[in-house]
């Protein structure tokens, strides 16, 4: 099977290791836009895996240091601001949002039983209590990521699977990105995903 691993930071694609040779490792860069413009064509490949830190919403059930797997993602921040509450109207439910009425699906190895969740990827991280409240309650969303939707997107539209696992390192609004936490959060990840290749969960479908 042909893998792609990507991540939007070099620091967050070591969590992976040494590749493979059936394996590629790519650094998209940071968000949505450098994303898209670090996958302009089809990757000759069989699974995408998206992996990286995210921040949890409050309410999920996630911890810092907890893995995380996305079931889906949506677009979190497109739409309109609005001057009185709830001051955001998210695209999709305006008459233009029929391209993102529907989560993004993503792949979940057979018989994993761990967190499993929902992506919100937004191109401005939350920073407040109320603002992280309100995009876990417009989308049922569980974490935030600036790329998630991106890669799910790319997937669906190359008709390519694509696993995204995330490690907690912060609350999607606090931000309290202290170095412990990251830290914290690289190591699980890298345990994680240690242990997925050992058994080969990440390589089967």
């Amino acid at each position: 099977m042909r893998v792609l691993v990507c991540a939007a930071t070099a620091w967050e694609l070591s969590a992976w290791g040494e590749p493979e040779p059936s394996t590629s490792l790519v650094v998209s860069g940071v968000g949505s836009p450098a994303t898209f413009a670090a996958f302009p064509t089809r990757p000759n490949v069989d699974l995408i895996i998206n992996i990286g830190i995210a921040g949890a919403y409050i309410g999920s059930g996630l911890a810092i240091g907890d893995i995380v797997l996305g079931e889906s993602e949506v677009w979190g921040d497109i739409g309109f601001a609005l001057p009185e509450a709830p001051h955001f109207r998210p695209i999709q439910q305006s008459e233009f949002g029929a391209f993102y009425s529907e989560p993004l699906p993503l792949w979940i190895p057979t018989g994993f039983s761990g967190a499993r969740g929902r992506g919100c990827t937004v191109h401005t991280c939350t920073g407040t209590d109320s603002q992280g409240e309100q995009r876990r309650g417009l989308f049922q969303a569980d974490f935030e990521t600036m790329e998630g939707a991106a890669l799910a997107q790319l997937g669906k539209q190359w008709a390519i699977p694509v696993c995204e696992v995330r490690a907690i390192s912060n609350f999607a609004a606090q931000r309290d990105m202290r170095p412990e936490h990251l830290s914290l959060s690289k190591e699980r990840l890298a345990m994680f995903l240690r242990t997925q290749r050992a058994e080969k969960a990440l390589h089967s479908r």
